[in-house]
């Protein structure tokens, strides 16, 4: 039996965590990222760990910072699950992404829009323009690196069976 590995991404409040949730409570198996011990962390320039400032984390900040994910802890996560031909969904984003993008037999995007984003998203008035400035630059790399796009405005149960029709159909 083969691994299937699927990464559900998108900006902050595109329901990543709401996706692992509904996910988990349907019988999958399914990495919620940002909640998982260890995974994740922030980095300045030089790769070295930093703590997050909190509301401190204005644009000068994110200039030379970056939210990532431990690649080898997340190999390591991946192997303790049982190999039975079902799909594994890890839910999230990092600054790394695309370091593990081959790990994934797909990669879906939940778009959103701005409006949507400030809605859901309870940050400072600069991390919100911090957020709003990244979604369309993310979007666009991220589709162009081939990945699937998820309506996200949606109740969850849709966008997972969309998720789980692609899955079904070959992505």
């Amino acid at each position: 039996m083969t691994r299937q590995l699927y990464l559900i991404t998108g900006p902050s409040g595109a329901g990543k965590s709401t996706i692992a949730e509904y996910l988990t409570e349907a019988g999958h198996t399914a990495i919620d990222a940002d909640v998982t011990p260890g995974l994740c962390y922030y980095v300045n320039k030089n790769g070295k760990p930093v703590p997050y400032p909190g509301a401190g984390a204005d644009a000068s900040w994110w200039a030379g910072h970056n939210y990532v994910w431990e690649i080898d802890r997340l190999k390591k996560l991946i192997g303790t699950f049982e190999d039975n031909g079902k799909p594994i969904f890890l839910c999230g984003n990092a600054g790394n992404i695309v370091k593990a993008w081959s790990m994934f037999a797909a990669v879906f995007y939940l778009d959103i829009p701005a409006t949507i984003l400030i809605k859901r998203t309870s940050k400072a008035p600069d991390q919100l323009d911090q957020l709003v400035s990244w979604l369309e630059p993310f979007k666009a790399e991220m589709l162009g690196s081939g990945a699937v796009l998820i309506d996200a405005t949606v109740p969850v149960e849709v966008a997972a069976r969309s998720i789980l029709k692609h899955i079904k159909a070959g992505s």
